[in-house]
């Protein structure tokens, strides 16, 4: 019950209180907009003013100050006059200086049009926000990935013109898991990039803003390996039988298990979480030909049960001068099997070996 209740005061610190405070020249122009429409109100606790005198000593009795109702009124108008003032003032310099940038991968069929700007936290929605899309649902593998690959480059020409060096990058998408992590590995790690998951169960995005819970991950690897690929499995939302791995590299696979309460749907609803997890497996990859018996490696399969937001983010760590060639497997679940799946080597994405 206490962790529920710790968990509950981190979400909201994360989703209202630091992200309300756009800058503190809003915040103050708020500030005093309430102010003043506060002491204007009708009704609220000014109107329980009486008239009062103010004789300061030192001074003829006939002289007094007057504060009533009135004068109340008129300090609220100017209150919030200013407050509006200098909120137009400095919502224009937010406007002119903080950028975001909403990233929408429309991968799966049935995704709304729209990129979900509405869903994105307060602190990225003011100021000038920009929406890009890639819509990669209802086309072939082969030109999904072109379509990530053109883009990318149409993502830097943004990112280069928004005029600051360090606008916020929001990712929110659902698709097969090779295109996220070809996503990923195109826009690559940039600083102030953000992810958001979908809640299916409320209809909506959201960002990872839960209270790390500590939990860490078990790496196993295959007894008396040898050779010059090796797979990764990750059954980080749902379990990956052991069945599902091709023959070739079922006594040749890295299994990384969550070693808490096991796979789930939101086994990491935590950002901290997330890149404290992410950073193990990249360093783990990247790393791989250094551990004994594994100097040989020239290929990495990867297969992923996880989060868009895990399997994208694990993309934008990829390193094209630590990683061998990585193969990331689509799971069919109408088939039941692997089936295509997507190359990246030194940073170029291409399909391969499609069955």
């Amino acid at each position: 019950m206490f962790d529920k209740v710790v968990n509950l005061c981190w979400q909201f610190w994360n989703q209202w209180l630091k992200f309300r405070s756009v800058d503190p020249i809003t915040s103050f122009a708020r500030f005093l907009l309430t102010l003043g429409v506060g002491l204007m109100a009708p009704g609220g606790i000014w109107w329980l003013l009486v008239v009062f005198e103010i004789k300061p000593e030192g001074l003829p009795a006939s002289f007094s100050v007057s504060i009533g109702p009135d004068t109340v009124t008129y300090t609220g108008l100017i209150l919030a006059l200013l407050g509006v003032i200098i909120g137009i003032w400095g919502l224009r310099q937010v406007n002119k200086h903080r950028k975001s940038c909403l990233i929408y991968f429309r991968g799966l069929p049935g995704m709304h049009d729209s990129p979900p700007i509405k869903d994105m936290p307060p602190k990225y929605r003011y100021g000038n926000v920009n929406s890009l899309t890639i819509n990669t649902a209802s086309i072939s593998p082969e030109k999904a990935l072109a379509e990530i690959q053109i883009f990318s480059r149409i993502l830097n020409e943004r990112y280069i013109d928004t005029g600051t060096d360090t606008p916020f990058l929001v990712f929110a998408g659902l698709a097969p898991v090779p295109l996220l992590y070809a996503a990923g590995v195109e826009i690559a790690n940039r600083a102030n990039l953000i992810t958001m998951d979908y809640n299916r169960f409320k209809l909506k995005w959201h960002t990872l803003d839960d209270m790390d819970d500590l939990e860490d991950i078990d790496i196993t690897f295959p007894i008396n390996f040898s050779g010059t690929e090796i797979a990764i499995a990750l059954p980080f939302t749902i379990d990956i039988p052991k069945s599902q791995i091709p023959n070739d590299l079922s006594d040749k696979t890295i299994w990384i298990h969550l070693s808490g309460d096991g796979p789930r749907t939101d086994a990491m609803s935590s950002s901290e979480k997330l890149n404290r997890i992410l950073k193990k497996i990249h360093d783990l990859i990247r790393n791989l030909r250094g551990k004994d018996g594994y100097a040989q490696i020239e290929k990495v399969h990867l297969f992923i049960a996880a989060q868009a937001s895990t399997v994208f983010k694990l993309g934008t760590e990829y390193q094209p001068n630590a990683y061998p060639t990585i193969q990331i497997y689509h799971f069919d679940s109408v088939e039941g099997k692997y089936t295509w799946h997507v190359c990246v080597q030194n940073r170029e994405t291409f399909m391969c070996n499609v069955n």
